[in-house]
């Protein structure tokens, strides 16, 4: 879950306490690129689609999580989805040092990518390898970790740790560490019993 659902509610989290910093640093970019700054609502709509931008790439990821769980299977679509928030994370923590807003965009759309793949398949993963009497306990910490990453997030996002004026890039790179526990301990785990015997038709490491 730190690599699935959790991204998925700390990555809406972490957007909301830099707001005013990202927007002032769209019309201090455009203002040195050009020379003119932005007006208040060309700021404001340059901010909307930053933010769109994260459910934009949710339904894409959500439309490719279905072929991806059967081609690669639910684990290693779980470990690659992580090279979403890599990118994420790289393009938004040098986003100011390369002066580019537009990074900060397109990192909030690899990052939604990765939720959307999540959400789908973190669920699916859990429900077919728990063992039959846990299942529902085991389906249930997807909104676990869900909650959790929200609370993370806010908490994350103070002005006394990340959420500061000079700190805000770390704050949206900040997602690259769940999704390095996740690179870290998720190949120690089974395939998903169900994708082995169905998809593959492997009885053998299904049992």
């Amino acid at each position: 879950g730190i690599g699935g659902t959790f991204q998925y509610g700390y990555n809406i989290s972490i957007i909301n306490a830099p707001a005013s910093y990202i927007q002032m640093f769209m019309n201090t970019t455009w203002l040195e690129r050009t020379g003119v700054p932005l007006e208040s609502n060309v700021v404001l709509l340059l901010w909307s689609f930053t933010v769109s931008a994260y459910p934009l790439g949710g339904l894409t990821g959500a439309v490719v999580a279905g072929p991806m769980a059967i081609m690669l299977g639910r684990k290693m679509s779980l470990l690659l989805n992580n090279v979403f928030v890599i990118i994420a994370a790289t393009l938004s923590g040098f986003s100011r040092m390369a002066k580019s807003f537009e990074m900060i965009m397109l990192s909030r759309f690899f990052t939604g990518v990765n939720a959307g793949v999540s959400m789908n398949i973190q669920p699916m993963y859990l429900a077919e390898s728990a063992p039959k009497k846990l299942r529902g306990a085991v389906a249930l910490t997807s909104a676990s970790f869900t909650a959790l990453g929200l609370v993370l997030g806010q908490v994350v996002g103070l002005r006394e740790l990340l959420g500061g004026e000079e700190s805000w890039p770390f704050l949206l790179a900040s997602n690259m560490v769940p999704a390095l526990i996740q690179l870290t301990a998720l190949p120690w785990f089974p395939e998903s019993p169900r994708y082995l015997l169905i998809d593959r038709g492997d009885k053998e490491s299904c049992i």
